[in-house]
């Protein structure tokens, strides 16, 4: 029997926006995922790599028989809650009052606005 371990990346939270609706891998970034690859594929690789939660996870062929095969990469990987510890009073307070702010700043800016076109004799009612 052949054991081997299967490596699953997710690479959503890397990377940085290129062409509005594209991602491109940053020449550091890449280099750091190719030393963690070339790592996990030597023998003897438990002493230099690791799974990172949101990054890499090494499965067995064990674990993926037990989550019936699927090569999902979410399904082996760690994610954590970035919502878990949020005062959502506070956070949305502080929502609150960036909103009064913004709204308070558009209206100043629709009075300057409508003042300036009365200056040049087009009045907006």
């Amino acid at each position: 029997m052949i054991v081997a371990d299967f490596r699953f990346i997710d690479l959503r939270q890397w990377g940085e926006p290129y062409e509005k609706k594209f991602i491109q891998l940053p020449p550091d970034q890449i280099q750091i995922i190719a030393e963690n690859f070339h790592n996990w594929q030597r023998e003897g690789y438990e002493a230099t790599y690791h799974n990172e939660a949101e990054y890499c996870y090494s499965a067995t062929i064990d674990e993926i028989e037990a989550k019936g095969w699927s090569l999902v990469p979410s399904k082996y990987i760690e994610f954590r809650d970035r919502d878990e510890h949020v005062d959502y009073d506070t956070k949305m307070k502080q929502l609150q009052e960036e909103m009064r702010e913004l709204l308070k700043q558009e209206e100043e800016s629709s009075k300057e606005l409508k003042a300036l076109f009365e200056d040049f004799g087009y009045a907006i009612d």
